[in-house]
């Protein structure tokens, strides 16, 4: 670096195609406590605090790889004595001319901590319906973690079975709560200077990663339950039509487009389950179906009395199963290859549906999309009617 970019108060990089450091300014190294010319040929990742570099990797770096720029993004540096060092990160991609620099980034210190912790708490209680939930769903989060790894110490495949629950906790957690706060400190600084458009888009990112943490928990509390031995739901006579629509209204809600479509046999008998577990399932369905189908496609629902029960059957209009073993998608942390290249996920919602689904007594099942349709999946489940047989002698 030069010596006028060594008078900078900020923090100067430029990294190569694979974020490596190129060149440091003498700021940049005192930022995380390093000669500058100890970053070269350093990632640029492990500069960085654990939760900001799952930020930049799901969020920032590909920001900039579709823009060619972000700005005021909050992060915090790793320094060589350990501290976490809160900056704000503006980053370009390099010209031509800049030689072998892939991307140009300025990294400014927040000074007033104090100040900008203040300020985080006051746009929490700005957000306080969306943050509370989410430390309530973080602390049963971590009490089903708690128990999990209690219960599977005597377990014969407690570490296959513990080492993929952390995985899922470590990336699926983290990343929702990595964006709030973000969402969150951003709203902050920038708020006075932001649209009202903008504000709304943030707010709107924060309410649906909430409602992730919400989902992930009810799910992981059902995956903990079921693993012990110890899912047991509470039946009784229930209509599915009103549970399916309300489930349906909330993915409308944050399907990107999807068009739902209910077609429900009048008169359908009352089936024998639990409210609460009949609406999880319908709404892990519903949002599998618009995950993994095109935008504006149609999701379609229906819901008739079948062979002595109620069976509800959910269509997208996606690729279909290909030539996967349907039952292999209900085994729990388990996700398809495509699945995997193409969509987040933890791969435990199909198998949440099932144990619910048995532990009322009822059947779940994945199909190609029935005729005409030459593509697109079937997900649906039977419960059984709550309803006596007609041969039923008392």
């Amino acid at each position: 670096m030069t010596a006028a970019l060594d008078i900078v108060p900020g923090g100067i990089l430029s990294l190569d195609a694979d974020l490596r450091v190129v060149t440091a300014n003498r700021a940049m190294g005192e930022l995380v406590g390093r000669a500058p010319e100890d970053l070269c040929g350093q990632p640029f990742e492990g500069l960085l605090s654990m939760a900001a570099r799952i930020l930049f990797q799901t969020h920032v770096y590909p920001a900039l790889e579709a823009d060619g720029r972000v700005e005021e993004v909050f992060l915090t540096l790793a320094t060589s004595a350990g501290d976490a060092t809160p900056v704000l990160l503006n980053a370009t991609r390099a010209q031509p001319s800049d030689g072998p620099a892939a991307f140009n980034a300025l990294l400014v210190r927040i000074r007033a901590r104090s100040r900008w912790e203040a300020d985080l708490l006051a746009a929490a209680r700005a957000l306080e319906a969306e943050r509370a939930a989410s430390e309530e769903l973080a602390r049963n989060l971590a009490a089903t973690a708690d128990d999990l790894r209690a219960r599977h110490v005597a377990e014969q495949r407690n570490n296959e079975f513990r080492d993929a629950f952390i995985g899922v906790i470590s990336h699926e957690l983290r990343t929702p709560i990595t964006t709030i706060f973000g969402m969150s400190s951003v709203l902050r600084e920038r708020f006075a200077t932001m649209s009202s458009t903008l504000v709304a888009e943030r707010l709107a990112d924060i309410a649906d990663e909430s409602d992730r943490l919400r989902r992930l928990t009810e799910d992981l509390l059902v995956l903990s339950r079921a693993e012990g031995g110890q899912l047991v739901v509470a039946l009784e006579p229930v209509v599915v039509e009103h549970l399916v629509r309300r489930a349906m209204d909330s993915e409308a809600a944050h399907s990107g487009g999807h068009q739902f479509h209910l077609e429900a046999e009048p008169g359908a008998p009352l089936v024998l389950g639990e409210e609460t577990s009949i609406g999880q399932i319908a709404r892990n369905l519903l949002g599998n179906a618009a995950k993994y189908s095109p935008a504006g496609t149609a999701v379609r629902v229906t819901i008739a009395g079948e062979h002595g029960g109620v069976a509800v059957r959910v269509t997208d209009e996606g690729p279909g199963l290909g030539d996967q073993d349907p039952d292999q998608l209900f085994k729990v942390f388990y996700r398809a290859p495509e699945a995997v290249r193409e969509k987040a996920g933890a791969g435990i919602g199909l198998f949440v549906c099932r144990e619910l689904v048995h532990a009322m007594q009822g059947r779940i099942w994945a199909s190609a999309a029935p005729p005409p349709a030459d593509h697109g999946a079937e997900f649906g489940f039977w419960l059984p009617t709550a309803e006596p047989d007609d041969d039923d002698d008392g």
